[in-house]
């Protein structure tokens, strides 16, 4: 565990050297997003597994189940809807999304497939079984596979991508508002532990970015149309 945490500060040095470059133009979402990550390493760090996700489950009522059963899904099929509906906006956008989703659910399968990891049911059937967990009527709780959150990284992507094509400020804030939801929502579902959700705000982050200079390398000037230029004849 100990060199795992050593890889991942790394990770984090080179994730933050990158947000450095974009932080003029994008400090809205990434200063925000910096604070969430130190923070959550924080309380990753001072407390014990189980403790920490109970505590984060703790804050649950009948409207906050109803609202994260269903916001959770943003970072499910949502993300290719938005890349379908951005084809009638822009293509570049589409494309964007599109690929940064794709390269971030590989990752996220590799990862999953390569550690294997018990999800909170199963963790506190095994270590706690007298401890029973919040549990949202209507959600089936998986047992496997929970490191890292791939819910997490899909959003992370999106809204990275969103953020990376608006110069509003109080949008690019929204935008990692709406992500730290998806992740926030894993966690009191248990679907997944705070640790997975961490490392799955950063795979989103990374891969979108990486995706994101990657695909800017290329001029690509068909993709500043869209599907509203072929209906209309443009």
């Amino acid at each position: 565990m100990v060199s795992f945490f050593y890889s991942m500060f790394g990770f984090i040095v080179y994730l933050f050297s990158l947000l450095f470059i974009n932080m003029k133009k994008y400090f809205a979402f990434y200063i925000p997003y910096i604070l969430f990550v130190l923070t959550l390493i924080y309380l990753i760090l001072m407390n014990e597994k189980a403790d920490l996700h109970l505590w984060l489950t703790s804050f649950n009522t009948p409207t906050r189940d109803v609202f994260f059963k269903y916001y959770s899904e943003v970072g499910g099929s949502i993300p290719f809807i938005i890349a379908g509906l951005a084809l009638f906006y822009r293509y570049r956008i589409a494309l964007f999304i599109l690929v940064s989703q794709l390269a971030a659910g590989l990752v996220s399968r590799i990862l999953k497939e390569t550690w294997n990891e018990s999800r909170p049911i199963h963790y506190f059937k095994e270590k706690f079984p007298d401890i029973n967990l919040h549990q949202v009527a209507g959600v089936k709780l998986h047992s496997f596979h929970s490191f890292p959150s791939g819910h997490t990284i899909s959003a992370y992507a999106l809204f990275v991508t969103l953020s990376y094509f608006t110069k509003n400020k109080m949008l690019q804030l929204l935008y990692f508002v709406l992500a730290l939801l998806v992740g926030f929502s894993r966690i009191y579902l248990s679907q997944h532990f705070a640790l997975d959700v961490l490392v799955g705000s950063l795979i989103g982050v990374l891969v979108t970015l990486l995706c994101l200079l990657y695909l800017n390398k290329f001029p690509m000037k068909w993709a500043n149309g869209s599907l509203r230029d072929v209906f209309s004849g443009k």
